[in-house]
């Protein structure tokens, strides 16, 4: 007898919602688009279309068996649970689930990264909306994302506008106190004023300067943890 098909391991978005989903079977019988291979421990990013939704998929499932069970499973298991709460939030991804221990997914959304986005093209009232949605993610999801300084986590859609992504460094904000929770927000709002003020430093204004130059100063502790313990890169670097 023919097994049963692998379903979808678990939900991100509330009941009712699931029309759309697909298991790993689907993935197997399906084509996909590649969009980025990532490195030997990064997941592989594709699109795949299911039901004439069009979805991206993170998965760990073609790396080695040590690659897949001891990092992929902990970090799909860890991305999926922020993206859980993210359901109505603006300007983050919608209608994520679990494929397996190995994969998840979320609704594609057409754009380009900000990173390689003319700035010339963007709109004064990007990162205005840039810095609502990352207030809504601490108010609504109570989860700070901690890895906004990256460009390529910031799309910039068809529409113009921001949305937020790679949820795999997140961390709950309903556990820490007042002061840790304020300033762990205050590191995600200093990192997209880092982006605006490279690229509209007119609108920047110096509130928002100063949240940026306290977190500046605070920075190279962070590079000090990551230096210490690193003897062989730092040969390497000689």
């Amino acid at each position: 007898m023919p097994s049963a098909p692998t379903r979808p391991h678990d939900a991100a978005t509330p009941p009712g919602a699931a029309a759309g989903r697909f298991s790993r079977d689907d993935l197997e019988r399906g084509s996909r688009r590649p969009l980025s291979e990532g490195r030997w421990a990064n997941a592989v990013l594709y699109l795949f279309e299911h039901e004439r939704v069009v979805w991206v998929v993170k998965d760990f499932r073609t790396r080695s068996w040590l690659v897949r069970n001891l990092i992929g499973r902990l970090l799909v298991r860890r991305e999926a649970a922020g993206l859980r709460k993210l359901a109505g939030v603006p300007g983050t991804p919608q209608g994520s689930f679990r494929v397996d221990a190995f994969a998840l997914a979320y609704r594609f959304v057409p754009g380009r990264g900000l990173r390689r986005f003319p700035v010339e093209s963007l709109s004064p009232e990007f990162f205005p909306a840039l810095e609502r949605s990352v207030t809504e993610l601490h108010a609504r999801a109570r989860i700070v994302h901690l890895d906004l300084r990256n460009a390529d986590n910031i799309l910039v859609t068809e529409a113009g506008e921001p949305l937020l992504l790679d949820f795999q460094s997140h961390i709950g904000l309903r556990w820490m106190p007042g002061p840790l929770r304020r300033f762990a927000e205050r590191v995600d709002r200093a990192a997209i004023y880092k982006h605006w003020a490279r690229r509209l430093p007119a609108t920047l204004g110096p509130e928002r300067s100063a949240v940026l130059a306290r977190i500046n100063e605070l920075r190279p502790l962070w590079a000090l943890r990551g230096y210490i313990g690193s003897p062989r890169r730092r040969r390497r670097k000689r």
